[in-house]
């Protein structure tokens, strides 16, 4: 464990160092310093024994090397190489492939090394192991406890977003301007019934906003079913005349440089909407996007609360940010088997905390963004199946940084997770949660980014290696936590009989009891937003919808983190993922 400490104490403290030094003396190629450092610490653990005392060497040694290797990795990730530019940039164009390899290798590599680090660790480490494993288990109660106290701040401004009027303070606060806006909403469907469709059209065509200035556009697969597509263009037919305007488009199946998505389907919509929009004489500066997944019905203030956000900005900065809602999962949401809602119900929470307590929340399956800035950003990243995830990364750097998703904490309520069958449901819910921790295909195109782009050094590797660590973590913490300590004793029969060995589990279990607290914060705010439970309801059925708390932990380890390394495993030998729909049935509709 000290070896680790120094190396890693070795490493921070010059990696943050160098930046003085690369403020101060702008063309010292100060990597050869850090190379300087790699060697004198190698040499110093082969033969500084000779003139140190037993155990300082190997901890200079360590020092050293972590002293070289973050002052080499400082230089190589804000200088964008290691000694001589030309020659390696060369190298790393005739090589792009291999190293675009190597990325998507990356994420599921670290997540399996720190996986079995309990493993190969324990031979030779014990020790560090169980020290890594308490500093996990306390990184894991202050995260749970973080979490609720942003949960309670998250519920607090939603529902005070809920209760203000929102289309009459546009009217007060931006009357020269507000009313000049159209909203265009992007609805892309794929297998979606009207029963689904039905109500999320039916909430937008009902918001409480000028109805002259709603334009929907509904954009069809063309793989799908013709009789859905047949029965969904007659409802709009119905519906058009309520609002500004209805447009139907239809996605070609199989283009070029496309993966068959929704990215590559609002892609397709916003191509063939603009210049109808311009027909009609409506300018692209004036037109407000809101992108909605189909099963997604929207508050009746939303609309207007999205367009207040956005004008409560400066002109500079609104059209560098998108804007959202809070996501509940309450359409469907008493049908659903249990586990099924303790997922939605987590996603949900965790995502308002983020929007609450992080500048780095990342775009999630709905948006509002300026159509201008939308066109200027240049669309979805049409061959990735992740596209929420790539849209935020792709005007992250188009913006040049300047870029973040600001909350406007007006709910959206989504479906669930709900097949036909329970075995359909379980399936649905893990390929899902896999779909999502596929967003690890772009760290290819992060990287190459950060390594083009000349922006805020600090804050471009702030947010890389949030992502990094994001996707890293949700794949082995849990389980790394629940298991990790389990493991040295059996590994390392010399472990057994140190104190530690006795403690550790003891400490761990109860750290992780604490933890366990954190989940009234979430239990009382789902209890406020949930829907009422169903009047016909046995006492059983009740009580059970009470304490389906228990089960987190197992939910955790199965239906979260699994997923999450299938998907970065897959990507890790090569196996990409086709963008899968999650079906949608409502058991109290016709499926």
């Amino acid at each position: 464990m000290r070896i680790l400490l120094v190396f890693f104490i070795g490493f921070l403290g010059f990696f943050y160092s160098s930046e003085i030094i690369k403020r101060l003396i702008k063309d010292l190629r100060y990597s050869i310093i850090g190379l300087i450092f790699v060697t004198v610490g190698i040499l110093t653990g082969l033969l500084g024994g000779t003139y140190l005392p037993e155990g300082l060497n190997i901890l200079t040694s360590f020092f050293l090397i972590g002293a070289g290797a973050g002052t080499i990795t400082h230089h190589l990730l804000s200088r964008r190489f290691i000694l001589f530019a030309k020659k390696e940039q060369a190298f790393v164009l005739r090589h792009e492939n291999r190293f675009e390899r190597f990325l998507e290798i990356l994420p599921g590599c670290l997540t399996w090394l720190a996986l079995t680090s309990p493993i190969w660790l324990s031979f030779s480490l014990p020790y560090a192991v169980a020290y890594l494993i308490l500093i996990a288990d306390v990184y894991w109660l202050l995260t749970a406890f973080r979490i609720a106290v942003l949960i309670l701040i998250g519920y607090k401004k939603l529902e005070w977003a809920k209760k203000e009027p929102w289309l009459e303070l546009l009217k007060k606060d931006y009357p020269k301007e507000w009313d000049k806006y159209y909203h265009l909403i992007l609805l892309p469907t794929y297998k979606e019934a009207l029963y689904i469709l039905g109500p999320t059209c039916d909430a937008i065509t009902n918001s409480n906003y000028p109805k002259e200035k709603i334009l929907l556009a509904v954009g069809f697969e063309e793989r799908d079913d013709p009789q859905k597509i047949q029965e969904v263009t007659a409802y709009l037919k119905k519906i058009e005349k309520k609002i500004a305007g209805v447009f139907i488009t239809t996605h070609p199946y199989g283009l070029t440089g496309e993966v068959a998505g929704q990215g590559s389907n609002k892609n397709w919509m916003v191509k063939h909407i603009v210049p109808k929009l311009q027909e009609k004489g409506i300018k692209i500066e004036d037109v407000f996007v809101t992108t909605l997944d189909a099963d997604f019905v929207v508050h009746p203030e939303f609309l207007a609360g999205a367009l207040h956000k956005y004008l409560s900005l400066p002109e500079t900065e609104r059209d560098r940010r998108t804007f959202t809602g809070v996501f509940l999962y309450h359409n469907n949401y008493w049908q659903t088997p249990t586990p099924m809602r303790l997922m939605a119900t987590g996603t949900s929470f965790w995502q308002m905390a983020e929007m609450v307590g992080s500048d780095k929340y990342m775009n999630y399956s709905s948006m509002s963004i300026s159509l201008k800035a939308l066109l200027d950003i240049g669309l979805w990243i049409p061959d990735k199946v992740n596209d929420d995830n790539g849209f935020y990364w792709k005007a992250y750097f188009h913006f040049n940084g300047d870029y973040k998703v600001v909350p406007h904490f007006l709910p959206i309520s989504g479906d669930a997770v709900q097949d036909t069958t329970l075995l359909k449901t379980f399936q649905n819910q893990y390929f899902q949660i896999k779909r999502w921790a596929y967003g690890v295909e772009h760290i290819p195109y992060i990287v190459k980014e950060y390594f083009k782009k000349e922006m805020d050094f600090w804050d471009k590797t702030d947010r890389v290696l949030f992502k990094i660590w994001g996707d890293l973590k949700w794949g082995f913490l849990a389980i790394f936590v629940t298991f990790g300590s389990l493991l040295i004793p059996l590994i390392n029969p010399n472990f057994r009989a140190s104190v530690l060995s006795v403690n550790l589990p003891i400490i761990s279990s109860w750290i992780l009891t604490i933890t366990f607290f954190g989940l009234f914060a979430t239990i009382f705010v789902h209890e406020k937003l949930a829907p009422k439970r169903p009047a016909n309801w046995s006492t059983f059925k009740i009580i059970w919808s009470y304490i389906q708390w228990l089960l987190i932990p197992l939910i955790l380890i199965t239906i979260s983190s699994i997923p999450a390394i299938d998907a970065q495993t897959s990507l890790m030998f090569g196996r990409k993922l086709e963008f899968r729909v999650t079906n949608k049935s409502r058991l109290l509709e016709k499926a």
